[in-house]
């Protein structure tokens, strides 16, 4: 229930109002600040009571959808005596609050085969204009992992800005795709109602429609730009759980082929996704039966890294290229250290980073 308290915070900062619309930012500096105190956690989670794992899971759209009705509420009625600074504090706050109570479930919901559990998951992406990113993430994500035609793998020595702008466009692009080739192949309009697109797009234009009509064209510039805000959190995430890695194409996906985040509030945050590394051999484990593989690659606390990916220069020197040192080093295979030996070029890393081929 730890996404979920983070997303009451981000309520009652807005319900406060002024600089306390700041509460949901600094609540996750903070945890940011603690997490890697706490040690790493290997422990397995409890499997006897899978109900209740299910049901914390969709019950994440109701204090999300909550944190929005009051959002939209501070963007209008409430917003008399907010400052520049106070929008700044409620816009950046409300896409850290979605991000970490509805990402997380809605990434889960993807996976899932029910049609109530992927048309949740479409609602809570909404927010972020991306209810049909599903179609890439499953479709490309888990096929070319950590290969050059994968839409959501850093090149090494890559920032975390020009990522996100390069995966959120080919995300999308790849998504429409994906889903016109569909339509097309069965002989279906644009326009034809099971069309993911027309419906993730009817989905945000009643989203913006609703703000209108609750704070007028304010509240749809502040939905924009917290849709922005949280599209680029997402693919923060992202960046921080392949960076730097290598994978022949069309070569098994194993263990070594995801960075693993296992520290105690990371875990809790992100419904046990951080435990990457299993979930990309087999998608379709609840999040509840993920393990954490404590021999695959690990990275420090994924709130640790999301913080340091923000400055470039922090980022590649203390953690990014040290650890994809310590992969090449410790799990590449000899095909992978020829495609690492490539990457390190491009990215103007010492050619000595690399292991000497056997």
């Amino acid at each position: 229930m730890l996404p979920t308290a983070m997303v009451a915070f981000g309520i009652l900062g807005l319900v406060l109002g002024s600089s306390w619309c700041w509460m949901g930012t600094v609540v996750f500096l903070c945890l940011a600040a603690c997490d890697p105190f706490l040690g790493v956690d290997h422990s397995r989670r409890e499997k006897s009571m899978p109900v209740l794992a299910n049901t914390i899971l969709y019950f994440q759209i109701i204090p999300v959808f909550c944190l929005w009705i009051v959002f939209a509420w501070r963007m209008n009625a409430g917003a008399e005596f907010m400052t520049l600074i106070d929008f700044v504090g409620a816009t950046i706050s409300v896409a850290f609050m979605t991000a970490l109570g509805g990402l997380p479930a809605a990434h889960e919901m993807f996976h899932r085969s029910s049609t109530s559990g992927k048309f949740i998951g479409s609602v809570l992406s909404t927010f972020f204009a991306s209810s049909y990113a599903s179609l890439a993430h499953n479709h490309i994500h888990h096929i070319e992992t950590d290969t050059l035609n994968d839409t959501e793998t850093p090149y090494r020595g890559e920032n975390v800005y020009h990522f996100v702008v390069r995966a959120a466009a080919r995300q999308h692009r790849e998504s429409w795709r994906i889903e016109l080739t569909r339509l097309d192949r069965l002989g279906l309009s644009f326009w034809h109602p099971t069309n993911t697109i027309l419906q993730g797009l009817i989905q945000y234009a009643a989203l913006q429609g609703l703000f209108f009509s609750i704070a007028g064209f304010r509240g749809m510039l502040m939905l924009m730009c917290v849709s922005l805000l949280g599209l680029f959190i997402l693919e923060i995430f992202s960046y921080l759980q392949h960076y730097g890695l290598v994978r022949v194409p069309g070569s098994p996906i194993e263990k070594r082929h995801a960075w693993n985040h296992l520290t105690p509030i990371s875990r809790a945050l992100t419904f046990e996704i951080t435990a990457h590394s299993h979930h990309h051999i087999d998608p379709a484990v609840p999040y509840y039966e993920l393990p954490p593989v404590i021999d695959a690659p690990q990275m420090p606390s994924a709130i640790t890294c999301f913080v340091a990916a923000l400055i470039p220069p922090v980022w590649h020197r203390y953690i990014g290229r040290p650890k994809v040192q310590m992969w090449d080093e410790n799990f590449a295979n000899a095909a992978e250290l020829k495609l690492a030996a490539e990457a390190n070029l491009k990215a103007g890393w010492p050619e000595s980073l690399t292991p000497a081929l056997a």
